[in-house]
Formats: structure tokens, C-alpha cells, sequence
């Protein structure tokens, strides 16, 4: 038991201790009497989501799980402490249904807003379509979550001014009404892997054979540990979800345009690893392709060859041509 809540059971002692001696000497003033019973509740509630949390800390390794179980933990006190106190308050039955409902309704209409973003909150402790770390979209938003609490989600922002999956550093506080309303996009839920694809256009004198057997070695040789580890979280997510496929080892996807072959590297990565994966793919990619005479590199370029010849007709009769 640490030092805070040593004081706090010591200061809950010395609350119901004062609380008795006003019971005694002035039991008459009952609003008085309401307000200690409130802080004495207050303070259990304190003392116990200590003793609860110290619970969570031993019982549960893992700390997202940890973040998610203390969070909803908060939230559950928070109302139950309200509901107490209120009735505390509102000793007789009828009274205490009067004032939950006139309290209920005008915090209905004046907290329209806040109620919406409550709801969520409650949604995504106990459905969680997203814990803190995951890296998730919302509109326009992309990012990690940094912190849930009841009203908002905090996400350091990616992208933006930014071209790449990196952050931008900025934070972005999100009301949790969105999840009511508002497709999320998970990229770390149950499967903690993206596919990616780049593309690399060759000449058609171009040995585009050649050129596949290379980009497939070095992709494999990159892509390896993804694949691996993609593959047993595919496997444990068959048995929660209906997976149509589980092929996670890279290829090569080949289309023919009017001006070059397109070769498609498709392959697994880690979405937090996606540009420094890509900037290696295309490094080695370059290096392998330099040491070919026979593979040749196609740029979407246009190429001038000359001008039609113009007759200009002057006034004195005397033709010129450009």
C-alpha cells in the first residue's frame, strides 16, 4: 500500500470521526449531516478505485489491457458514486424518481453534446472497436491513440503536411460521439499488418523476367518477418473471424500500358514501418537493377522530334519557310 492511500484512509478516518461528532451535537441541521455522508461516500470511492487499480496492476500484464480496464474502472465509480450521493439527497423513494428524471431530462437537453460523446466513450470501453495504441483513421484523421477517457480520444496525428505514415506531431483531441456515426478504420486490430504496393515501370526492350526474379528476392529478403508473423495472427484471427485467404508472401502483379511494363510488388508490412519498408524496397531495388544492362527503367516522359514546316506569305509576295 503506497504512501497516497495511507493518507487517504487516514483522511477518510478523520471525515467520519467529525462526521459523528455534528451527527451528535447538531443532528438537526440535515444539510449539513447530507454533505459529510457525501464526502465520506466520495472518499470510499477514492480509497476503493486505489485498491481496485492496485488489483488491475497485479492481475493484468498486458498494458493495453491495463489502460482499458483502469479507464472503465473510472467511468463505472464515477456513475455509481453520482446515483449514491443522489441518494443520499433524496431520502424518500418518490422524491428520489422525481429528481433522477428532472435531473435526467434537463441534462438531456442542456448536454445534448456531452451525453453523445459520453455514450461513445462507454462504446469504445466495452465494445472496443479501438484501445490506445492502435492506429486508426477517422475521416480525415489518422493517427495513434495516445488516451481514451469518456468524452474524447486523443490521437497523435500522422500524415498530413507529412508524406509518409509518420507523425506529424501534432495531437488531435476526438469527441467520441464519432463512433456512433463515423466509419473507423482499425489498422492494428486483431491483424496488426497492412498490404502495400509500389509500383516500378520498365521499358518494353526491357528483360522484365529478370527484373521479376529480382524484385521478388530482395522483397523477400525485406518482408520475410512480416510475413511470418502476419501469417499466425491470420491464423488465430480464423477462429474469430470467416477469412477467406491467408497468403501473406509477396508478388509481383504485371500490366501492360502504351508506354511501359508496370511491375506491382505486393507485400506485407507493419503499418508503423511502411515508408522506411518502402524507401529500403526501392534502394535495393535500384542497386539490383544497376548491375543489369537489359533491364532499363521507363519515366512518363514526352518526347518532341521536331516541328511541321510553316510557309509564311509575306506582303511583298516573297515566301519564307521555318
Amino acid at each position: 500500500m503506497n504512501i497516497n492511500t495511507v493518507l487517504k484512509f487516514v483522511l477518510l478516518f478523520s471525515v467520519i470521526c467529525i462526521a459523528g461528532y455534528v451527527n451528535y451535537f447538531i443532528y438537526y441541521n440535515q444539510t449539513l449531516e447530507k454533505l459529510f455522508y457525501s464526502m465520506i461516500i466520495i472518499f470510499i470511492a477514492l480509497v476503493a478505485n486505489d485498491a481496485l487499480i492496485t488489483i488491475i496492476r497485479n492481475k493484468i500484464h498486458d498494458i493495453k489491457e491495463r489502460y482499458s480496464m483502469r479507464k472503465a474502472l473510472s467511468a463505472v465509480l464515477t456513475l455509481l458514486v453520482f446515483a449514491v450521493i443522489l441518494g443520499v439527497w433524496f431520502t424518500e423513494t418518490t422524491s428520489l424518481i422525481v429528481a433522477y428524471g428532472i435531473i435526467s431530462a434537463g441534462i438531456a437537453i442542456a448536454l445534448q453534446d456531452v451525453l453523445k460523446n459520453a455514450a461513445g466513450g462507454f462504446i469504445i470501453f466495452f465494445s472496443t472497436p479501438f484501445r490506445a495504441g492502435d492506429r486508426i483513421q477517422v475521416d480525415n484523421n489518422l493517427g495513434d491513440v495516445i488516451d481514451i477517457n469518456i468524452f474524447s480520444t486523443s490521437i497523435m496525428e500522422t500524415r498530413e503536411w507529412v508524406d509518409g505514415d509518420q507523425f506529424s506531431g501534432r495531437i488531435l483531441q476526438v469527441p467520441n460521439g464519432f463512433v456512433l456515426n463515423t466509419t473507423i478504420k482499425n489498422y492494428t486490430k486483431d491483424f496488426s499488418f497492412i498490404w502495400d504496393e509500389i509500383f516500378i515501370m520498365l521499358t518494353y526492350d526491357s528483360n522484365w523476367k529478370k527484373a521479376q526474379g529480382i524484385i521478388l528476392n530482395i522483397a523477400h529478403e525485406v518482408t520475410s518477418s512480416f510475413e511470418d508473423a502476419a501469417l499466425k495472427e491470420l491464423t488465430t484471427m480464423g477462429e474469430k473471424y470467416l477469412i477467406s485467404q491467408n497468403e501473406v508472401s509477396e508478388k509481383i502483379y504485371t500490366k501492360l500500358t502504351d508506354n511501359w511494363i508496370d511491375l506491382r510488388l505486393r507485400y506485407v508490412v507493419d503499418p508503423r514501418q511502411r515508408r522506411p519498408i518502402k524507401t529500403l524496397l526501392f534502394e535495393r531495388i535500384l542497386e539490383g537493377f544497376a548491375q543489369e544492362k537489359d533491364i532499363h527503367l521507363a519515366s512518363e516522359t514526352l518526347e518532341i522530334s521536331g516541328f511541321p514546316k510553316i510557309k509564311i506569305d509575306k506582303a511583298d509576295g516573297i515566301s519564307e519557310n521555318w
